[in-house]
């Protein structure tokens, strides 16, 4: 059942909006299906077509009429990336190019989300309160505080320290409320464009990306391929270059403890070496990726559970400064008039 069924429907309305992550999987478990039982993709995907919202419906018309036309199946995913996730694309042309596409979708429609959507929607509420809380202590900064702080003054009172705290802080949080405009215009840029949350997102997904290539690897591996071949076949179709890089070092220099150690660890890489059966190499190849994989969710589940309470306490911190600035002066204003 969907969270906010509104909100999701302006999603998927976006002109940017690229495929989500169910819909990329549906194509991918199509193409991966239609490969094993060898029956023609073209009319499969069509018919799937009419099933699907009117952007990714068009996508994969435009698919199904290229395929039909006899372009390649990479051809036709490499030009039409915004019907799969770019990790479902690199498994379409990895599978395409080992001849093992059923195994490798296996393999890339099975991983879950680093964060699950509780702690998704936990930051998209903590951003939201954030925006809200610039505006209002932007007010307070700009407007009250030095009416008060002026109040004082020709009172000739003494500044209490909540205010002249205040005041010294009102520089800081004008600026920053000044930005809200602009972090509101990034926003919107950034749900349209999909090349944008691209760039924005893959500094923070590398290691992801890594352990999903030790994955795919370690599928090609266990089905008897040797790892050189693998490593350079899965190099060719990578979008992340720092990955590739270390794909190619293993292809290209030739399997060993050195090169592929730096794709999953000195230690493993020895283990590796160790092993004669094919199935095993895969097998550790396999489990290094999940473990990589475990330890990017532990951090960044981490992180999220930090990330919450501790902005809310510092918003908090800051309301409580601000307003006692501006009681403060007030209490002993009222005492000095009574």
């Amino acid at each position: 059942m969907q969270l906010f069924p509104i909100t999701t429907r302006l999603w998927n309305a976006l002109p940017g909006r690229a495929c989500s992550r169910a819909e990329s999987a549906s194509v991918l478990r199509m193409l991966a299906a239609c490969a094993e039982a060898a029956v023609a993709a073209p009319p499969m995907l069509a018919a799937w077509a009419a099933s699907q919202r009117v952007h990714q419906a068009r996508r994969v018309e435009l698919m199904a009429r290229r395929i039909e036309a006899g372009e390649t199946l990479d051809a036709v995913v490499v030009g039409n990336r915004s019907t799969l996730l770019d990790e479902h694309l690199v498994a379409v042309r990895f599978g395409e190019r080992t001849g093992l596409l059923p195994e490798v979708v296996q393999a890339a429609i099975t991983r879950d989300h680093l964060l699950s959507w509780r702690y998704r929607v936990a930051i998209g509420y903590l951003v939201i309160v954030l925006l809200m809380f610039l505006a209002v202590a932007g007010f307070l900064s700009l407007k009250i505080v030095p009416i008060y702080a002026k109040i004082v003054d020709d009172f000739g009172m003494e500044r209490p320290a909540s205010l002249a705290l205040a005041w010294g802080m009102s520089g800081y949080v004008a600026t920053a409320s000044a930005m809200v405009p602009l972090a509101i215009l990034f926003g919107v840029v950034l749900l349209i464009s999909r090349r944008l949350r691209r760039r924005c997102v893959w500094p923070m997904q590398r290691g992801e990306r890594i352990a999903a290539a030790v994955d795919l690897l370690g599928v090609a591996v266990a089905a008897g391929q040797p790892v050189e071949a693998a490593a350079d076949a899965l190099a060719s179709v990578q979008s992340d270059r720092r990955v590739a890089r270390r794909l190619s070092g293993v292809g290209q220099q030739g399997a060993s403890p050195r090169s592929l150690g730096r794709l999953i660890g000195g230690t493993a890489a020895e283990q590796f070496f160790r092993l004669s059966s094919a199935v095993d190499r895969g097998w550790l190849l396999q489990t290094v990726a999940a473990r990589r994989r475990e330890r990017s969710r532990r951090r960044w589940t981490l992180a999220a559970e930090w990330l919450v309470p501790v902005g809310v306490v510092l918003m908090g911190l800051l309301v409580l400064i601000e307003s006692l600035a501006v009681l403060g002066p007030l209490q002993d204003l009222v005492g000095g008039l009574s």
